[in-house]
């Protein structure tokens, strides 16, 4: 009673932290960036959200290409802008901004009578929005990198899961103009989450590991990367060949399969926290390609199976950009990579390999009779480097496991000191004592063996943390051993 008592005092402050302490609940941190995924999604393939447009009309075709290509573009231009230094949520300015200016160009997109009459506009407007969903990717992702997230599977995939079915579902069920509103409000909510959770107050970003030691992390990003980014290619040349008008459900089909990628991420979820037994979801990364293939196997079996073809190449494509987000983010909380070049990788290459397939798919569209000729031996190169593809990824595979799961050896380790004494130009005596640091010495023992007084150790102690930008012990023994985060 007592407790509620104090509870009721200052209630003018009291709403704003709940919300704060609300938000900070491990499943409820990953809702913002999920409404941010969901207005994507929702925009370009809810039927109803253009009202004066159909939504495979080849305006709005393009306009989406447009919108990739700027989202691409501008996610890769501001990691590298950002380098190694800077964070895009320095200009605090940027998180209000940003979402205010995609609401109203979301709402002019769609309702205004002129957008899509004047293609130009709508070009104009894609790419802006291409632009600004960028913007709120990496602050995003910077903010996931103060917090330290973990990226657990149970708490992503049930989150982003119910989040697009719910998000995307509603802008099929709403009639034309209300779903346009609603779907030019997930941006607002999004910015207003982001601006909620930086209240808590964490602006401490994990230090990066030496180039040299974070080389293991970056070219193992590269390899997934570029599978993912052929498979998107794959996955959504499938999804855009298949021809709509053969399909039971028409033009909502392309809603359906972004829900059907939603019901995927829950059923993975599921698994995860059904199974007691920690499961690693990189093992199910080749189930997609095979997936992948057995799309590919539908499609050119039957008529008859277009659609379960459908539903399997678009929902796999969405999966993959969640699954790149979960395992660059891990990557980055222990120091591999920028949160900037972490998320521009997840989302750049996934969405450059749908525009590429989506492209490819449209060129033979204009092209029916080289169409009519030439898929059947397109279906069957995509099968075979789908089928290539695997061997290393499954190899891959291991590498990620080591990334993200396994403990340094003692070798490994030391590795890790002399790089780190490099890249922060640390004396002879300061690496000494990070090294004995690493193994487990305390202040007090440093000195006995060391034979210099505590007050000396901790000077030097201070100075490490000064040059790597470290606070605390533990985070100093979190960056040397690169503990793994648990998902």
């Amino acid at each position: 009673m007592a407790n509620q008592a104090e509870d009721l005092k200052g209630q003018g402050t009291k709403p704003a932290a709940s919300l704060t302490s609300l938000a900070a609940r491990p499943a409820a941190k990953y809702v913002g960036f999920a409404l941010l995924l969901a207005w994507h999604y929702a925009l370009w393939f809810a039927p109803h959200v253009f009202t004066h447009t159909e939504l495979l009309d080849e305006r709005v075709t393009v306009s989406w290409l447009v919108n990739l290509g700027a989202t691409v573009l501008f996610l890769f231009l501001i990691a590298l802008a950002l380098g190694r230094k800077r964070h895009l949520s320095s200009f605090c300015w940027l998180g209000h901004v940003t979402p205010v200016l995609m609401a109203a160009a979301t709402l002019l997109l769609c309702v205004a009578p002129f957008s899509l009459t004047v293609p130009g506009v709508a070009y104009l407007l894609s790419f802006f929005l291409g632009a600004a969903e960028a913007v709120m990717w990496i602050l995003w992702g910077e903010r996931y990198a103060c917090v330290k997230a973990n990226f657990s599977i149970k708490h992503i995939g049930t989150v982003f899961g119910f989040t697009l079915l719910a998000c995307v579902g509603l802008a099929l069920a709403l009639p034309p103009v209300a779903s346009a509103i609603f779907v030019a409000l997930l941006p607002l909510a999004s910015g207003g989450l982001l601006t909620l959770a930086r209240r808590d107050g964490a602006r401490s970003f994990p230090p990066l590991l030496p180039k040299n030691a974070a080389h293991g992390g970056f070219k193992s990003m590269v390899v997934v990367c570029g599978i993912s980014f052929v498979a998107s290619v794959a996955a959504y040349f499938l999804a855009a060949v298949i021809p709509w008008e053969e399909l039971p459900t028409r033009e909502v089909s392309f809603t359906f399969g972004i829900m059907g990628g939603a019901v995927l991420m829950l059923g993975i979820a599921g698994i995860c926290i059904a199974s007691k037994d920690k499961v690693n979801i990189f093992k199910l990364y080749p189930w997609l390609l095979v997936f992948e293939i057995v799309a590919f196997t539908l499609f050119m079996a039957d008529g008859a199976l277009y659609f379960p073809a459908f539903i399997m190449a678009v929902g796999i494509s969405s999966i993959f950009e969640i699954l790149l987000i979960m395992y660059f983010g891990i990557l980055t909380s222990k120091g591999y990579n920028t949160p900037a070049l972490a998320f521009s990788f997840s989302g750049g290459f996934v969405r450059a390999g749908i525009a590429v397939g989506n492209t490819l798919a449209v060129a033979y569209e204009h092209a029916p009779a080289v169409a009519q000729a030439v898929t059947p031996e397109t279906c069957l190169a995509f099968i075979c480097v789908l089928a290539a593809l695997l061997i290393p990824l499954v190899r891959q595979e291991f590498s990620i496991l080591a990334l993200t799961a396994a403990p340094p050896s003692k070798a490994e380790v030391d590795e890790i000191c002399i790089e780190v004494a490099k890249e922060f130009s640390l004396s002879a005596r300061e690496r000494e004592i990070l090294e004995l640091i690493a193994r487990g010495y305390t202040t007090n023992t440093i000195s006995v063996k060391l034979v210099i007084s505590p007050y000396t150790v901790n000077t030097h102690i201070r100075h490490i943390y000064e040059k790597m930008q470290i606070h605390k012990r533990s985070e100093l023994l979190n960056y040397i051993n690169m503990q793994r985060s648990d998902f």
